[in-house]
């Protein structure tokens, strides 16, 4: 009778450590992917650089719009890669403009000046 019971015993311990290591395997296929390293992968290079301005100016509102456009990438509603006029188009039709420092030269006998530098000599 002791045997009987210690057999049971085993069989449940081993029923238990089974159970974990199945729910454990399903916890692991449950994990989500990290989006916006997802849309991160699909930027250009001009793209980076033009959505860290939109971070610079905007913050958590950016990475939340970088989270939700990666969302999409994941399940193959956007396919290729982002550039920097996209990531600019999508940013302005949101609501939410990137502002770009821009300058204008005056190039004249190989020097090359700036306008207000133009207008200072004048």
């Amino acid at each position: 009778m002791s045997g009987d019971i210690d057999l049971e015993i085993i069989k449940r311990r081993m029923l238990q450590r089974m159970q974990k290591e199945l729910l454990g395997k399903k916890d692991a296929k449950k994990t989500e992917p990290d989006y916006y390293a997802v849309f991160l992968e699909h930027l250009t290079d001009d793209g980076k650089m033009m959505f860290e301005k939109a971070v610079e100016q905007y913050g958590d509102t950016a990475r939340k719009i970088g989270e939700k456009l990666g969302r999409l990438y994941y399940s193959g509603r956007l396919k290729g890669n982002m550039n920097a006029e996209t990531v600019y188009w999508v940013f302005s039709e949101i609501g939410l403009p990137i502002r770009l420092e821009t300058k204008i030269v005056y190039k004249k006998g190989g020097e090359v000046k700036s306008i207000s530098d133009m207008l200072k000599e004048e």
